[in-house]
């Protein structure tokens, strides 16, 4: 028998008991069950939304869909690895958290609001950024304190701390960046449709008391999260991302929405 069938056999044994620990474990995950509405409780909710002074955009209906994914915690090891073509930078790998940490040599500047631009623009040297053809631009996730690109996995972005390049901004410079990657996503099972569309994880939020009164759902987006460690590896799923702002401390809290099962994923929950 070669090395090559040999390598295949186990890499399709690895996949299957990951796929049978997902489904044994999915559903232990301490969270909080979403309510079914129909068309005239949707309505009434809705009304609800406004009289406690909650502002909400026009959301969509419409069913997303997505897969389950997976990546084993041994193989995350290429971004310490490419890490060492850096230049100009002082770089760091923090193994506990798979982060880069870089503190560049000289601070980016640029003109006022195009912060953007001057982070893109030293994206394009592998020299500068490793695997940054691999992120996308978030605009939800970025904000005055810091630019943020999302990794692109299979069927969308990566948007929690897994898969993320964030730029600092402190003082109109740019003086450090960290960077995560989950390497050699794997896919679990075919695509499938969500339970739950972007309007329907707002209400579910509202229902279960997760939306404090005189708030504004900022914005709400689809991207990947994990789910839950098994046999050594992450598998993640498409979740609803719900930003939350106080009217009045302008703070905000991301809630996270799985978008399978409609389940609040409450210990992913991010402050901003």
């Amino acid at each position: 028998m070669d090395f090559r069938r040999i390598e295949m056999i186990f890499i399709a044994i690895f996949i299957a008991l990951d796929i049978y620990l997902f489904i044994s474990l999915k559903d232990n995950q301490a969270v909080s069950s979403t309510a079914i509405t129909s068309g005239s409780q949707t309505i009434q909710i809705l009304k609800d939304l406004k009289d406690d002074q909650i502002t909400v955009k026009p959301l969509s209906n419409a069913k997303e869909d997505g897969y389950y994914l997976a990546s084993r915690q041994k193989d995350q090891t290429k971004l310490a690895t490419s890490s060492q073509q850096l230049t100009n930078q002082v770089v760091s790998f923090d193994k506990t958290q798979k982060t880069l940490i870089s503190e560049l040599d000289k601070p980016l500047t640029y003109r006022k609001n195009h912060a953007l631009l001057a982070v893109k623009a030293f994206m394009k040297s592998n020299n500068n950024v490793v695997l940054a053809d691999q992120y996308r631009y978030s605009p939800e996730l970025s904000s005055d304190q810091q630019v943020v690109f999302v990794q692109k996995v299979p069927g969308g972005v990566m948007m929690d701390e897994h898969g993320q390049l964030v730029f600092l901004i402190e003082d109109g410079q740019i003086n450090q960046y960290t960077q995560t990657y989950a390497n050699k996503i794997q896919i679990l099972r075919e695509k499938e449709m969500t339970k739950v569309s972007a309007k329907e994880a707002v209400i579910d939020l509202y229902t279960d008391n997760e939306i404090p009164n005189n708030s504004k759902v900022s914005w709400v987006k689809l991207g990947y999260s994990a789910l839950l460690d098994a046999n050594s590896s992450t598998v993640y799923v498409p979740v609803w991302q719900v930003a939350i702002e106080n009217k009045n401390s302008k703070s905000v809290v991301v809630k996270r929405i799985n978008a399978f099962t409609g389940a609040l994923m409450k210990n992913r929950s991010d402050v901003q």
